[in-house]
């Protein structure tokens, strides 16, 4: 899964947060602030779709666009990337653990403690 350009980003944030899928007019409509041209967005949302970003269903002449991956997946494969970027997980690992909220914190631990295995316990 490759990293999306700002544009890309603020549409997939835009459809992430979409209660149900959108047209290319109603993501032009959100985006106004952007000034961007409709064709530009027509264009993003179809290179989104042709990378399987976006699934997209055709009701009449109007196509509709929503997130095939969803934006958990997405950042996951981010911090997968970070990692395997680092000379030293250890360290990567450190640095992140430092940063988070308490209430992050908690979570991991949670989380780590629910995926280990019974001899781990």
């Amino acid at each position: 899964m490759r990293n999306l350009g700002p544009l890309e980003s603020a549409v997939m944030s835009l459809l992430w947060n979409a209660d149900e899928a959108l047209s290319v007019r109603q993501v032009h409509e959100e985006l106004r602030d952007r000034d961007l041209a409709y064709t530009t967005v027509a264009t993003v949302l179809e290179k989104l779709h042709r990378k399987e970003w976006l699934d997209r269903e055709r009701i009449g002449r109007v196509w509709f666009y929503r997130p095939r991956v969803q934006s958990s997946e997405h950042a996951a494969s981010l911090m997968r990337e970070a990692l395997a970027a680092s000379t030293s997980p250890r360290a990567t690992f450190l640095k992140f653990v430092d940063e988070i909220s308490d209430e992050e914190a908690s979570l991991l631990r949670e989380l780590l403690a629910d995926t280990a295995t019974p001899d781990e316990r």
